[in-house]
């Protein structure tokens, strides 16, 4: 018998992909329902779950999104059986409330994801001048020594 649930799940799990990633689990596993950011910064489904296996797959597939997307952070997912049968259309489909705000929440978003991509550049980058001027070092050292070995070279040469 199909029962009607709700998730929660807290994290990093807004403007990050990964209610399209839901979607995608959800559609695969045939799960009917609806996802959509809350206001204190959770995820939240509600969704009719033919059979607890698919339920159970469904929240595993959800946890595995934090290994393959390091954007995302799981730090707990709440479940709630609902006393009631909610009917849904086809597939699991994400709903949003202000689908202009949401779009100016992920440019914000990917924004700062850039600015951290640059100070890492940043950082790289002076770690690869350090060891291009260690390497000069060391170069400029090999070749003194290679001198003083010729002028041993020469100095047995001659014995």
């Amino acid at each position: 018998m199909t029962i009607t649930y709700e998730l929660i799940i807290y994290g990093k799990v807004q403007h990050v992909g990964f209610r399209e990633r839901l979607e995608d689990i959800g559609r695969g596993l045939g799960i009917d329902g609806i996802v959509y950011n809350y206001e204190d910064g959770s995820v939240r489904i509600l969704a009719n779950f033919p059979s607890e296996r698919k339920k159970r797959l469904f929240k595993e597939f959800i946890k595995d999104l934090e290994e393959e997307d390091k954007l995302i952070k799981i730090n707990k997912i709440e479940e709630k059986e609902l006393n009631a049968y909610i009917e849904f259309p086809k597939g699991l489909n994400r709903i949003s409330a202000d689908d202009l705000l949401e779009l100016n929440k992920k440019l914000d978003e990917g924004v700062k994801y850039i600015k951290l991509i640059f100070n890492e550049l940043e950082e790289h980058k002076r770690l690869l001048i350090e060891i291009k001027d260690s390497m000069n070092e060391l170069k400029e050292g090999i070749n003194e020594l290679n001198k003083k070995f010729d002028v041993l070279i020469d100095i047995l040469k001659n014995k």
